[in-house]
């Protein structure tokens, strides 16, 4: 009988932990992986300052913009602690001048950035 009871306890604990770390989704303070490029999975713009999005959860992103006439280049440097819309990160980044028609590239990637607006 005490061995069954200790079964059941075991398996009530791991229900437990399974049920915090779903509940805390992207709270965990230890990286996944290591600190590197990430590709942005959405963009709004508002004028003069350009915003992205990229899937780090609270890895402290940080972006380098180029601008030309055509295009705005933006790539993001961060560590990725998980992934999905419940955990992105979003950098707010001035630009020079506004959007416009201009094109925004990801630099990671090199190719245009999804947009979620624009």
């Amino acid at each position: 009988m005490a061995l069954r009871w200790r079964r059941r306890s075991e398996g009530i604990a791991l229900v437990g932990v399974v049920l915090v770390a779903l509940a805390t989704g992207c709270g965990s303070s230890t990286p996944v992986d290591e600190r590197g490029p990430q590709p942005i999975v959405g963009w709004a713009n508002g004028g003069e300052l350009q915003i992205v999005y990229v899937d780090t959860c609270n890895g402290d992103p940080e972006a380098t913009v180029v601008e030309d006439a055509d295009t705005v280049t933006i790539s993001v440097t961060s560590t990725a602690r998980a992934s999905g819309e419940e955990c992105q990160d979003s950098l707010r980044i001035p630009l020079d001048a506004p959007l416009g028609d201009r094109t925004v590239i990801d630099g990671v990637t090199g190719d245009p950035a999804p947009g979620i607006e624009g």
